[in-house]
């Protein structure tokens, strides 16, 4: 049976706050003199120890993106794990098996071997094969079958591979970072996963993205926790400037171990849709829920630290429709065509959040500063974001729990654009949809292009033969042609931002020089 936690903020417990005031009218000016509450004075709870960054759930992959018969690697917190479908699971029963992603015979990655005919992992090196559920190895190719040796091998400790909990809640993969051999095999022991009760809702309709980001897992958390970026950071994509507000976040309840919650007041939109209510469920939930009388929405983002200065975003964004019109419209928009426009907003801060945060580092290691001695933060727009280094310097040990001997330490900055904007390897190769729309456009662009070359051909012979005494149908051919190869150059900008996103983003315009080098780039897919 599958766990759940409640990620609802208390809005009966909010309700007596939310009182509506005129616009601006709670930005009282010691708002701007003040550092954020959060960042300096927010009430902690007594009980808050040190945080345990295993003994929790993590997200790990869309079910959706998932392949039946192929192992899936994934490392989180620096450990490389490997996952499965047991085929030989009984029905009714979670088929899915995770175990460290290490053969513990050459220590190669268990992810490049298969999934047998008995549902186990089988070594693609010397193929030494290892159940799911608890991480024995079950051959052993090199010694005599049923032999002494055999058994002595097998029955050794060291032929095992680490097992852990995953199962499948909400169309998303799950794993507990414990060893099965630690926390035991009953999944009812353990915490509630953090799923949204709101995807339940038979009225809900939702999209989701993943992608690997070029930041840290503290990083990508921050962003999104500030609000106040989104009027000048994504205009054009989803924000306006001329939309943007002081903006005044303040803090529900104590800063807990697990979390905490707040609320802006006022609002999007200039007041528009009502208060906004943002809950952080440490160590990677968070989420924004706006409700109005017509439709109810919500920004929802899974951070996963997987090395230092790299996450996995995994980003989900419900909406209940009251009237069933825009459900049905939303549902016909295809997957990937979706997710082209969320990479491009995820693009839109990828950069400078990449130099960011290595600056913030140089002002930590070299000038021994805080974040907030780093940081000039006068605004309570930056509440949330005080409020979460705080969290994770005082309650999480300033970092995710790396491996003994892997430093919290940034790799080099990238200063590549394309790298930083890679989408191939950060998304489309490990997504399902982009990766079939991928193959599907590119057998189109073939197909188009011989249609195109024999359409102009047949144009050029019935002009040959008929010559100006019949014209329709050397120019009809003519256009058939033009029109097909129009297509193809159309869908060649679906290919390019599916391998790479364009640059700059829709906040300024491009240069003259960025202008043409983005076409050139188009041209030469």
């Amino acid at each position: 049976m599958t766990t759940t936690r409640s990620a609802v903020l208390p809005a009966a417990s909010l309700g007596a706050r939310r009182g509506r005031a005129v616009r601006g009218g709670s930005l009282v000016p010691t708002a701007v003199v003040e550092p954020p509450a959060s960042a300096a004075s927010a009430p902690v709870d007594s009980d808050a120890g040190d945080f345990d960054w295993h003994r929790n759930w993590y997200p790990v992959a869309f079910e959706a993106d998932l392949s039946d018969d192929a192992p899936y690697t994934f490392t989180l917190l620096g450990e490389p794990l490997v996952f499965w479908k047991d085929h030989t699971a009984a029905a009714g029963t979670n088929p899915y098996r995770c175990t460290a992603d290490k053969c513990p015979h050459r220590l190669v990655p268990l992810s490049e071997g298969r999934v047998n005919e008995r549902g186990e992992i089988e070594c693609g090196y010397h193929g030494w094969t290892f159940r799911g559920d608890d991480g024995k190895c079950t051959s052993i190719p090199q010694l005599p079958a049923g032999g002494p040796a055999m058994d002595t091998a097998l029955a050794s400790p060291r032929s095992c591979v680490t097992p852990y909990h995953a199962q499948v809640a909400q169309g998303i993969l799950w794993v507990y970072p414990v060893s099965k051999m630690v926390c035991g095999d009953d999944v009812g022991t353990l915490p509630p996963l953090p799923l949204i009760p709101e995807l339940d809702d038979p009225e809900c309709v939702c999209q989701d993205i993943h992608r690997d980001l070029p930041m840290d897992y503290g990083t990508l958390l921050e962003n999104v926790m500030d609000v106040s970026h989104v009027p000048f950071t994504h205009h054009n994509s989803v924000g306006k400037r001329e939309n943007a507000t002081p903006v005044v976040l303040e803090m529900v309840g104590d800063l807990r171990s697990g979390g905490f919650e707040g609320i802006w007041r006022e609002g999007p939109r200039n007041g528009k849709y009502g208060s906004q209510y943002t809950e952080f469920a440490a160590p990677s939930l968070m989420r924004h829920t706006l409700k109005t009388e017509q439709f109810t929405t919500l920004t929802v983002v899974y951070a996963v630290p997987t090395t230092p200065g790299r996450c996995r975003l995994m980003a989900r964004f419900p909406f209940i429709f009251k009237a069933a019109p825009p459900r049905i419209i939303f549902k016909l928009v295809p997957r990937w065509w979706s997710h082209l426009n969320q990479n491009a907003i995820l693009e839109d801060d990828q950069i400078f959040l990449h130099k960011q945060e290595r600056l913030i580092e140089i002002e930590r290691n070299v000038k021994n500063k805080s974040y907030a001695q780093a940081c000039y933060m006068p605004t309570k727009a930056d509440t949330y974001v005080g409020a979460f280094r705080k969290w994770i310097v005082e309650m999480a040990g300033g970092h995710p729990a790396w491996p003994s001997g892997m430093e919290n330490q940034l790799p080099p900055q990238e200063n590549s654009r394309t790298i930083l904007l890679d989408r191939f390897n950060a998304h489309t190769a490990s997504c399902k949809s982009c990766s079939v729309a991928l193959r599907n456009i590119t057998m189109l662009r073939k197909v188009l292009r011989v249609a195109s070359i024999v359409a102009l051909a047949a144009a050029a012979t019935a002009f040959a033969r008929l010559g100006a005494a019949s014209p329709k149908l050397s120019i009809g051919l003519a256009v058939v042609a033009a029109a097909m190869a129009g297509a193809r150059e159309w869908l060649g900008g679906v290919v390019g931002k599916m391998r790479v996103g364009p640059y700059p983003p829709p906040r300024r315009p491009p240069s003259m020089m960025e202008s043409a080098l983005e076409q050139a780039r188009i041209a030469l897919i």
